[in-house]
């Protein structure tokens, strides 16, 4: 038995359609300040031809940002090997290191599996999909078009009607 009712709404009538993206190329250090202004905490990352390629969060920048040097440098090493085809020297790669915020992209710490809903699914099915993958927002899509998303905060606000009256439990 399903505890929502969700009245025939489809992840088209309950996504937001305001898509703030990031681009791959952006540095860490600019995603950043993008999640700070917008006040969200993730978003789809799209490559310079606007294709979807991945997400990225908060969490991805934490992660990021608390990596040992060794794992740091290797991240430097590997974006420099795939992008430029150049090995950098133990010296270059520990001064990049100290700037990594400021030197890594976004590319290096998306994740490229892209949990995306077709526009016709319905709130079981997009929760479905949230707890199977563990993630908290999905992309809507169309046709491969992403047209929106859907975080947690929109399936709450959907099961929460405004007529309910609310109340604040404060313990002691």
């Amino acid at each position: 038995m399903s505890l929502i009712h969700n009245n025939g709404l489809t992840a088209e009538s309950i996504m937001s359609r305001t898509l703030l993206s990031a681009y791959e190329g952006w540095t860490i250090h600019r995603l950043a300040e993008f999640f700070i202004k917008h006040n969200i905490s993730g978003a789809p990352v799209i490559a310079s031809d606007h294709e979807l390629v991945g997400v990225v969060t908060v969490s991805d920048i934490f992660k990021f940002s608390n990596m040992d040097e060794r794992n740091r440098r290797e991240a430097l090493r590997n974006y420099y090997r795939e992008a430029c085809e150049i090995d950098l020297d133990e010296t270059s790669l520990r001064e990049w290191s100290a700037h990594a915020e400021k030197n890594c992209t976004v590319h290096q710490i998306m994740k490229k599996e892209i949990i995306a809903v077709e526009k016709e699914f319905s709130i079981e099915q997009i929760a479905a999909v949230m707890v199977k993958n563990d993630v908290h927002r999905v992309v809507v899509t169309h046709n491969k078009i992403a047209l929106g998303v859907i975080t947690t905060m929109d399936i709450l606000r959907t099961l929460q009607p405004e007529t309910t009256p609310l109340h604040l439990v404060v313990s002691a």
